[in-house]
């Protein structure tokens, strides 16, 4: 879809590239009930025309809990000649019923972008000191290069929306092996498990149901048919969690326990609903299930052991893109069970 004036118009005001800094000053020095505040640098890229106008609504919700500089990126490497435009914003917000606090929006659109450019953009119009945080939507194309990703603090990414997942996780892991590399991963497929995750765990603190684990005999997972890296990563984190370690001489998504006994995955697709719908674990005597209907804000939690029946509800996570990116964004460090999980998920896709 071609950018027209009329939807770019929604990003602000357009300013020369080399004036970005005093337009800003002057945005300041014009209101002074408005106060500027910025704790970190969030960048979005994508090079889909069509998600501006949502990138530029989540920016607003975004903002509305994360003080930064934002910076929109809309890269259009195959559009020829280069030309590289601008937008200045300020996304403001009421604080304590009497100032007005606001982030700065940056927006640029890159026709012809390649990767100098990208880094020449990102780097230039960065609030000093302060990290950076990509939300690199899509695929790691080839303007996802060391020189950028050097300079980036944490990488927000969705697997979810990759074609082959199996090669941009090789990309990813090819670019953290970089000696210059330092980036933290988040991955928006595992923020959406957080509350299954959260729930089984919950399921287990009963030491009866705890002492059967071990027993588990398959492990069943409900989730839309775009969200099967969801899906995947956490049967990965349950079976790795578990010890059992996957047959691959096998047909479909089969681990061997410690004891020598299998444990069968089955993954289960629908075409609407949330991510992640439902999760069943069966044993002898157990069965813990953890469903989500629609978009409830609730999932229901049901226990059976030895004879034994529980159920309760529990809080169900946010399903937002924006909710997901404040959660992380107010998150420190970066996922160790993110990271151990993954090259179990390659070996499982």
């Amino acid at each position: 879809m071609p950018l027209t004036e009329d939807t770019l118009a929604c990003l602000g005001t357009e300013v020369p590239l080399t004036k970005i800094d005093r337009a800003l000053k002057e945005l300041w020095d014009s209101d002074i009930a408005k106060t500027r505040a910025s704790l970190i640098n969030l960048a979005i890229y994508s090079e889909d025309t069509e998600s501006l106008i949502e990138n530029n609504n989540l920016l607003a919700k975004i903002t509305a809990e994360n003080a930064c500089r934002a910076l929109l990126i809309t890269c259009l490497p195959e559009v020829k000649p280069q030309r590289a435009r601008a937008w200045i914003n300020a996304l403001c917000r009421p604080y304590q019923g009497k100032q007005i606090v606001c982030s700065e929006q940056i927006s640029f659109v890159l026709e012809g972008g390649d990767a100098a450019q990208v880094q020449n953009v990102v780097f230039a119009h960065l609030d000093s000191d302060l990290p950076l945080i990509v939300w690199w939507q899509g695929e790691l194309k080839k303007n996802f290069e060391e020189r950028f990703y050097s300079r980036i603090g944490t990488l927000i990414i969705d697997s979810s929306t990759w074609d082959d997942p199996r090669r941009e996780f090789a990309s990813l892991g090819a670019a953290n092996a970089a000696e210059t590399a330092h980036f933290d991963v988040r991955d928006l497929s595992w923020t959406r498990s957080h509350f299954l995750r959260t729930a089984l765990a919950n399921a287990f603190q009963d030491i009866k149901a705890r002492e059967h684990l071990p027993k588990l005999q398959s492990i069943e997972i409900t989730h839309l048919n775009t969200e099967r890296c969801a899906a995947v990563l956490l049967a990965g984190w349950i079976t790795q969690r578990l010890g059992a370690v996957l047959d691959e001489a096998q047909s479909g998504l089969v681990f061997q326990k410690a004891d020598g006994t299998n444990l069968r995955v089955t993954l289960i697709e629908t075409e609407t609903g949330c991510a992640l719908q439902s999760l069943r674990l069966t044993a002898p005597c157990l069965e813990v299930s953890v469903t989500r209907d629609g978009l409830s804000s609730f999932v229901r939690v049901n226990a059976t052991c030895e004879g034994h029946s529980h159920e309760e509800l529990l809080p169900a996570d946010v399903v937002s893109d924006a909710d997901l990116i404040s959660e992380q964004l107010s998150r420190s460090g970066g996922s160790t069970h993110y990271s151990k999980v993954l090259p179990l998920m390659v070996k499982m896709l």
